[in-house]
């Protein structure tokens, strides 16, 4: 017989809750069965196991998480109406109408971020629901509204900016904008692939490692009231994100907790804060920047003492790092494998000597904003900057030389890791026989990587052609594109997790694959060509097929393979911004086995 028990932290319970209403309603856009399921669980098992009371106020909260999803997201624009341009894009703008987010084309080459708008144009509904926004509004014609406060927060970031690059450069405005107010849109991508490798990319927005920098100077500096007064500016002022709203709300949640003299529980803590966010932006819920602050939040509250305890022999500045870098991976690392699917292993090295230096950039950075119109001071500031940037660079270069590369996650792995910890929290407990399967989960992470037996894979479209060459653990890709096509590029080597490329081969270029075996790039001026390989003739190892307009010629060649260099033409521009995946690739892949090519797919 089961017994039915009271809460002792009912905050957790209700933003679960809440949770589970949100994701019930994301569920019933694809699957109405699936949401069902869910919702009919849910209240199955908070009906037993919940006294009465309890029972209903979480359900209460599942149906306000089911109300506030399909509030925000289904609205409709049938009229002229203002919106405030928020961000702008690389061809479009992100556009705010009532709180939610709707892309904004059509007439939009004269907008400004921050312009509020009086709008007339059609609106289509066509949810993102990851990123909050609910449609696409059409801009026919639209006449620009007064200046407000919230313009003059984008026009003072916009000087800001140029008063920086002024004084120390374009590169390193870029960065103190991103770093101090959250503006990642002056970053280049070799800086966010630096960050990435690094294990620092949440430096580079303002999170709530940003947060807690700028509470505890300000409340050490002026007191606590002017403190929280400054901390609620500086969260509207750098957007209002959900690390920075999650953090300032536990920063608050702490320090009233002493005023009242109330014991203060960072887990309720940190489930209010989800409560009030998702209350407010339901899509929260499967927003990424969302899910890692809370689950890295999560494991500093449950493992960092834990780990710093470990960590006794180390001087207490460097174990305290360090314990913050591990504990915050704990529960983010399994998150990270199934959505942005990349994880550096260098984030401890980069959290050690870079997070300090960044520190005091974003202190000095957001001095700058109270003291830039006394340019003497301004100029001081600046200096400083640059040259704790020059200590940073300096840095930068030494670590990357001893970093890891970035490794890349599948969906498997995802799994794998939970599979993992599930087994070390019960073994911990006394289930002893857990302890085999992280083994058994090695073994098949080994079998999932290693390919015994070379394998080579074809991919030719309008995007460009490439070869993928994988054996052992060594992945080569080779691959010809146009520059407008780079990001067809950058998809298959995120999710082929490749180590090596080479882009655009000269001509006889080889990749040998054993001292038998080499694949060979050559040069072709039919621009019209198409390449298909099969294995119909089992006489000959390799068979290169090329189509032409008329007629179709076969290439027989011994130990050899053989793909064309073509250069692209222009007619492939206007499908630059599309979005291109594997699954949508024209691809045959074959296996080298007993120096035979068979045909896997």
């Amino acid at each position: 017989m089961y017994s039915k028990y009271s809460i002792k932290k009912p905050l957790v319970f209700y933003s679960i809750s809440l949770a589970a209403g949100c994701i019930s309603a994301i569920t019933f856009l694809d699957n109405i069965f699936i949401a069902a399921v869910l919702a009919v669980s849910f209240f199955i098992m908070v009906l037993l196991t919940l006294e009465t009371k309890f029972c209903i106020l979480n359900m209460l909260f599942f149906i306000f998480g089911v109300v506030s999803f399909n509030v925000y997201f289904y609205v409709d624009i049938k009229e002229a109406t203002e919106i405030r341009v928020v961000e702008k894009k690389d061809y479009y703008f992100i556009g705010d109408f009532k709180g939610r987010k709707i892309v904004l084309n059509g007439k939009v080459n004269l907008l400004q971020e921050g312009q509020k708008i009086e709008a007339q144009g059609s609106f289509k509904r066509n949810a993102y629901i990851d990123r909050g926004i609910v449609g696409n509004y059409t801009l026919e014609q639209y006449k620009v509204c007064g200046n407000d406060v919230i313009y003059d927060i984008y026009e003072f970031k916009r000087n800001i900016y140029e008063k920086f690059k002024e004084a120390i450069g374009e590169s390193r405005a870029a960065m103190v904008m991103s770093l101090c107010y959250g503006e990642t849109d002056y970053m280049s991508e070799d800086q966010m692939e630096d960050f990435q490798k690094l294990g620092i990319i949440h430096a580079v927005s303002v999170s709530g490692f940003h947060m807690v920098i700028i509470y505890k100077t300000l409340e050490f500096i002026f007191g606590l009231k002017v403190a929280v007064g400054i901390s609620i500016l500086y969260v509207i002022f750098t957007g209002m994100g959900a690390a920075t709203m999650r953090s300032f709300i536990m920063i608050l949640i702490f320090k009233l907790s002493k005023i009242f003299l109330k014991e203060y529980d960072s887990i309720s803590s940190l489930s209010l804060s989800a409560l009030i966010l998702m209350a407010v932006k339901p899509y929260y819920i499967v927003n990424i920047g969302f899910g890692l602050s809370f689950l890295a939040t999560l494991g500093i509250i449950l493992y960092n003492e834990k780990i710093y305890r470990k960590l006794f022999k180390l001087p207490s500045k460097i174990a305290s790092n360090i314990s913050l870098s591990l504990s915050s991976q704990i529960f983010s690392m399994p998150y990270i494998a199934f959505t942005i699917k990349n994880f550096s292993l260098g984030f401890i090295m980069g959290n050690l000597f870079l997070i300090p230096l960044f520190s005091a950039i974003v202190i000095l950075g957001n001095s700058a904003l109270c003291l830039y119109f006394i340019k003497p001071v301004f100029k001081v500031i600046s200096w400083t900057i640059n040259f704790i940037f020059i200590l940073e660079e300096a840095f930068n270069e030494i670590i990357l030389k001893f970093c890891p590369d970035i490794i890349y996650f599948k969906y498997i792995d995802g799994v794998i890791i939970i599979i993992t910890y599930i087994s070390f929290l019960m073994y911990r407990y006394g289930h002893k026989s857990f302890k085999y399967i992280p083994a058994i989960c090695a073994v098949l992470v080994f079998f999932q990587s290693y390919n015994f037996f070379p394998t080579i894979t074809f991919m030719n479209n309008n995007n460009g052609e490439a070869v993928i060459i994988r054996k052992g653990f060594n992945k080569v890709f080779i691959c010809n594109y146009d520059y407008i096509n780079t990001r067809w590029i950058s998809d298959i080597k995120d999710n082929e997790q490749i180590e090596k490329i080479v882009t655009n081969p000269e001509k006889n270029f080889i990749c040998r694959l054993d001292k038998h075996i080499y694949l060979k790039v050559y040069d072709n001026l039919d621009t019209s060509m198409k390449i298909k390989f099969y294995d119909e003739d089992k006489e000959f190892n390799f068979l290169l097929t090329k189509y032409y307009k008329d007629h179709i010629e076969v290439f027989r060649k011994d130990n050899c393979i053989y793909i064309p260099k073509i250069k692209l033409t222009n007619k492939y521009i206007n499908e630059s911004y599309k979005k291109y995946s594997l699954n949508d690739e024209e691809s045959v892949e074959y296996g080298i086995i007993l120096n035979r090519l068979f045909r896997i797919k």
